[in-house]
């Protein structure tokens, strides 16, 4: 796998992810290729169950929309507790294909987490991802909204 599109620039920030609460990042290729993992740098508060991270489709305004293109799942309880967090990888399956060009979104959801169990991705708001930007849900991802003063960090990996 090669790495293709990433922020990995911190500050010492973070945005929460539990039940209802979803977070995600847009990112635009600069090339075409298959995604078939993302690395985030997440730790956790309590036991936040499983946390399911996926690539969706953009709408016009760059908010994910549709069906999750791929899937894959981590173990949230096994996330550090220390406020550094740590990357962790996480496996797409067969991955989707991406078009160079075309804006997409890095969607993490805890479902099972609530306000006492949850996890915490970081994020940057000292120096902007210049090919897309932080999107938050309220409603389990039904409606979108922007954050543009951060970026979340991520890098996507994948194969050309």
């Amino acid at each position: 796998m090669e790495l293709f599109e990433y922020w990995n620039i911190s500050d010492p920030a973070l945005a929460s992810c539990h039940g209802d609460f979803w977070q995600g990042q847009n990112f635009t290729p600069r090339e075409s290729h298959t995604v078939e993992a993302v690395k985030l740098r997440m730790y956790r508060l309590g036991t936040p169950g499983t946390v399911t991270v996926s690539i969706r489709e953009t709408d016009i305004d760059g908010h994910p929309t549709g069906e999750d293109l791929c899937s894959g799942t981590t173990d949230g309880d096994t996330l550090p507790v220390a406020y550094s967090g740590e990357w962790r990888e996480v496996s797409l399956g067969a991955g989707a294909a991406l078009s160079a060009d075309t804006k997409y979104a890095i969607v993490v959801r805890a479902l099972s987490g609530d306000q006492n169990n949850y996890v915490r991705w970081r994020y940057s708001s000292s120096a902007p991802y210049p090919r897309g930007v932080h999107e938050f849900s309220s409603d389990a991802g039904v409606t979108w909204e922007t954050d543009a003063t951060r970026d979340m960090m991520f890098e996507e990996w994948g194969e050309a």
